[in-house]
């Protein structure tokens, strides 16, 4: 009895389409409601934009693949950050700010690396393989990247401010 129902949640049409469909329906719902782009109070049009977004989703089975290899990841990922909180919240460190950023830079270079690791890209990408245009979009993405945290840094700076 508990076999078969195990095997149920293993079963490839639950996995590759169901858990797809329902992640990206929600995460579509959420942020179509909490942004409200489309207008107060629309809640049917974000559920119909939400349930579209969610079948074109799961048509494209590349997308389902990266996603079902990323989601383990992303969740031990939450657990550590969840461990983090919890020692550090116990002894006070979360006042450190240095600490914070230090923290922020390593889960978001950890968040990038299980990116391209889902997405295949790690074992393309030796130093033998560069080109100068993948050399331009790492220079690129770094600057963009630093031009980004200068912004959201004085952002929050002149918010405090004011």
């Amino acid at each position: 009895m508990v076999a078969e129902t195990f095997s149920i949640f293993a079963h490839p049409f639950f996995t590759n389409i169901i858990l797809p469909f329902l992640l990206i329906f929600v995460v579509i719902y959420a942020i179509l409601e909490k942004t409200e782009v489309l207008g107060k109070d629309k809640r049917y049009a974000n559920l119909i934009v939400a349930v579209v977004v969610g079948f074109m989703f799961i048509g494209v089975q590349a997308l389902v693949n990266f996603t079902l290899r990323l989601i383990p990841l992303m969740a031990v990922m939450v657990v550590i950050l969840l461990g983090y909180f919890l020692v550090f919240g116990f002894i006070g460190i979360e006042k450190v700010k240095g600490m914070r950023i230090t923290l922020g830079i390593l889960f978001g270079l950890a968040i990038l690396a299980s990116i391209a690791w889902a997405a295949g890209l790690i074992g393309k990408l030796t130093p033998a393989t560069w080109n100068p245009e993948i050399v331009a979009l790492i220079i690129f993405l770094l600057i963009f990247g630093g031009a980004l945290a200068l912004v959201l840094s004085t952002a929050t700076k002149a918010k405090s401010s004011s």
